[in-house]
C-alpha cells in the first residue's frame, strides 16, 4: 500500500468518525432544546399559587375588617341618645327631678293657711258655678284686658244673687258716684267720671259678721241689673242680693265677685278662690313662682296637667297693675290659683321652663306649691 493510498483512508476514517460525532453531539443538543420547556413545564408551580392565595386572603379580610369599623360610631347608647336630646324640653323638663327640686328640699314650708268663709254668689243650680278661667284674680287674659281684681261667674241677665256669708250691706247703688270707704265717700273700683256710669255699675258690698285675724272682710257683687237689699241689712247666707246684669264696664251679663280685706276700697282686693269654699269634692290649688332672690315673676304662664300629663289649661301669675296693684296673701304670699279642682293628683308647671311640681288636691283642701325662689 502506497503512502497516498494510506493518507486517503485515514481521511476517510476521520471524516465518518467526525460525522458520527457531529450526528451525536448534534442530536443531545437537539433533544436538550426539546426536552428543557418539557421539563419546565412540568415542574411545580407552588410559588406563584401561594403568593396570589395570600394577596386573595388580604383582600377578602378588607371589607370585614371596614364593616365592623362602620358599625362602631353607631352603637345602641347612641342611638338613645339621639332620641333623648329632642325630648328633654318637652317630657324631661316636668317628669325628671330637676322641677320638684326646685323648692329645696331643706325650705321651710309656707303654712297653708285655710280660710274659706264665703260660699257662691249664685245658686248651685246656675249655669256657671265656678270662676271663669279665662280670667281669673289678677290675670290679663293672656293680654286682652286689665289685670283683674276679682272673679266672673257668667250666667245669663236676670241670674239670681245671693248673699256668700252672714253679713251687713255696707254699700247698695251705682259706683258713677263714691259708695266705698269707711265714711262711703271712695270710690269702689276705678277712678271713672260720674258720665261713665260707673266702673261696677249697680253693685253691692257686704261686710262680712266674722273676721279674718282681726281684719273686716267685705263681699263685692258688681255689674248688677237690680239691687234687692239697701246699706245696713243684715243678711244670711244666701239670702237674695239681686240679680245679674251688665252695668258699669262690662262686655256681656255676669256678676264680678271680689273679697276685700282690712278696707272696703279698691286697693285692698284678695284672691276669692283662696276665700271661697270649693264645691262638694273639689279642692283649690295656690301657688307662688318667684326669682332667685324671691321676687314674684308677674305674668309667667302656668299650666296645670292631670298625674298622667294630659294638658287642661293654662292661667298666669299676679299681673302688674297701675289701679293699684292686687294683693297676695299675708300668710302665703301666692302669686296664682287654680279653683275648683277634684280631689286628685296634678303636675303645676311654669310654661317653657325648668320648674314643675306634683300636687295633691284633697276634697274641701287648699294645697300649696312654690316653684323657683332662693
Amino acid at each position: 500500500m502506497t503512502l497516498s493510498k494510506r493518507i486517503r483512508q485515514q481521511v476517510i476514517i476521520a471524516l465518518i468518525a467526525g460525522t458520527a460525532l457531529g450526528c451525536l453531539f448534534g442530536g443531545i443538543v437537539i433533544t436538550a432544546m426539546v426536552v428543557q420547556p418539557i421539563v419546565v413545564a412540568a415542574l411545580p408551580k407552588s410559588p406563584t399559587p401561594t403568593f396570589t392565595a395570600t394577596r386573595l386572603a388580604t383582600i377578602t379580610l378588607a371589607p370585614t375588617r371596614a364593616a365592623t369599623l362602620t358599625s362602631t360610631p353607631f352603637p345602641p347608647t347612641q342611638t338613645r341618645a339621639a332620641t333623648f336630646v329632642p325630648a328633654t324640653p318637652i317630657t324631661t323638663t316636668a317628669n325628671t327631678p330637676t322641677p320638684t327640686r326646685t323648692p329645696a328640699p331643706t325650705r321651710t314650708p309656707r303654712p297653708v293657711v285655710q280660710h274659706f268663709l264665703v260660699g257662691r254668689p249664685v245658686a248651685l243650680n246656675a249655669q256657671a258655678i265656678t270662676p271663669a278661667l279665662f280670667y281669673l284674680y289678677g290675670t290679663t287674659g293672656l293680654g286682652d284686658y286689665d289685670v283683674h281684681h276679682g272673679e266672673e261667674f257668667v250666667n245669663p241677665g236676670g241670674t239670681s244673687l245671693f248673699a256668700a256669708a252672714d253679713g251687713t250691706v255696707v254699700t247698695a247703688g251705682n259706683d258713677s258716684q263714691p259708695l266705698c270707704g269707711d265714711n262711703g265717700k271712695a270710690v269702689c273700683g276705678r277712678d271713672l267720671s260720674p258720665s261713665s256710669g260707673g266702673f261696677y255699675g249697680n253693685l253691692v258690698v257686704i261686710q262680712l259678721t266674722q273676721t279674718y285675724n282681726g281684719q273686716r272682710v267685705f263681699a263685692l257683687y258688681g255689674h248688677m241689673s237690680r239691687i234687692a237689699v239697701a246699706v245696713g241689712d243684715q243678711v244670711k247666707q244666701g239670702d237674695l242680693l239681686g240679680e245679674i246684669g251688665m252695668s258699669g264696664v262690662a262686655l256681656g251679663p255676669h256678676v264680678h265677685f271680689e273679697i276685700r280685706l282690712g278696707v272696703n276700697d279698691y286697693a285692698h282686693t284678695r284672691n276669692p278662690i283662696l276665700w271661697m269654699k270649693p264645691l262638694a269634692g273639689r279642692g283649690a290649688i295656690a301657688g307662688r313662682f318667684s326669682d332667685s332672690k324671691g321676687t314674684p315673676i308677674r305674668g309667667a304662664i302656668v299650666n296645670l296637667y292631670r298625674a298622667d300629663d294630659t294638658f287642661m289649661y293654662s292661667i298666669e301669675t299676679y299681673g302688674r297693675d297701675r289701679w293699684p296693684e292686687v294683693d297676695s296673701d299675708e300668710a302665703l304670699g301666692e302669686n296664682f290659683a287654680f279653683p275648683d279642682l277634684a280631689a286628685a293628683d296634678y303636675i303645676v308647671r311654669i310654661n317653657n321652663q325648668q320648674f314643675a311640681q306634683r300636687v295633691t288636691v284633697q276634697d274641701g283642701k287648699l294645697s300649696f306649691v312654690e316653684l323657683g325662689g332662693p
